[in-house]
């Protein structure tokens, strides 16, 4: 062996070469990787700010909106005020759309709706229309339908039945909702069968008491307007546990207690609801 492959003697008190030389590559190897590590962090918010600025900046700005299947008298007012949100509250990735169901949920002849992207720019709101739910009637006045959230839909189309209620006071105009105890009313014909709630009628409230007759039927006793939940789904088990040619024989029902309905074939047992029906 020459004396130029001889391996260098180690210093008395210092490391040994080789021993020296690891270390220096392990902190090498320890150098890159954190170089690696702040570069990836850096990189990731790098996209993160630039997906932000693509959600929300000028390039996905939504541009025009349109509104399909409504043709309420309302319709240029929907298209507007949708229109607005979904300039001031989201970009065409993400869209409002939740504040621009709620707007439109305002709407009488709204039920819901759904929101689709329209290439390039823009937006396009499907209406899901509301039913007319029950009719609404006021002495001197001519009827209108509502939706099931109680608002006035405008007058009664031909050949529409549904359950009714009638008002002592005034009919509310166009979009608006109706008075307290008429809304809870709505609330009672929710829960009742649908196939039952056109044949509930003349809802009405006076001096305390809710009343209404079934077509072709006995009179319904309510009573007052608490737990009216409960009342309704009294109604809907007494329907289903009696015949239609019994429950044609009686004069009343009586829920005014529902976790005791009385259906009855004698006089109803409240003075005051039989007089509040009876013109």
């Amino acid at each position: 062996m020459s004396t130029g492959d001889t391996p260098p003697e180690p210093v008395p008190g210092r490391p040994h070469p080789a021993l020296d030389r690891r270390r220096r590559d392990v902190a090498r190897d320890r150098g890159r990787r954190r170089r690696r590590v702040v570069l990836g962090a850096i990189g990731a918010v790098v996209c993160v700010l630039a997906g932000y600025w693509l959600a929300t900046g000028p390039v996905l700005t939504i541009n025009g909106v349109t509104v399909k299947g409504y043709r309420g008298p309302d319709a240029a007012q929907l298209q507007s005020e949708l229109a607005a949100a979904a300039s001031h509250g989201g970009s065409l990735l993400s869209p409002p759309v939740d504040n621009m169901a709620a707007i439109a949920q305002k709407f009488p002849g709204v039920q819901t709706i759904s929101v689709a992207r329209a290439w390039p720019l823009g937006l396009t709101v499907t209406v899901i229309s509301a039913d007319p739910f029950a009719v609404v009637a006021a002495r001197g006045e001519r009827s209108v339908v509502v939706s099931n959230r109680g608002l006035v839909m405008g007058p009664v189309p031909r050949h529409t039945i549904r359950a009714s209620i009638v008002l002592s006071e005034p009919i509310p105009a166009f979009g608006k909702p109706l008075p307290v105890w008429a809304m809870q009313v709505i609330g009672f014909l929710e829960v009742i069968h649908p196939h039952t709630r056109p044949r509930i009628q003349g809802l009405v409230y006076a001096q305390g008491e809710l009343t209404g007759h079934f077509i072709k039927g006995p009179l319904l006793i309510l009573g007052t307007l608490d737990r009216m939940a409960d009342k309704a789904v009294a109604v809907n088990t007494v329907l289903a546990r009696v015949s239609a040619k019994t429950f044609a024989s009686t004069t009343y029902l009586d829920v005014t207690v529902p976790d005791r309905p009385a259906l009855g074939t004698g006089a109803p047992p409240s003075a005051t609801a039989s007089t509040s029906t009876s013109g």
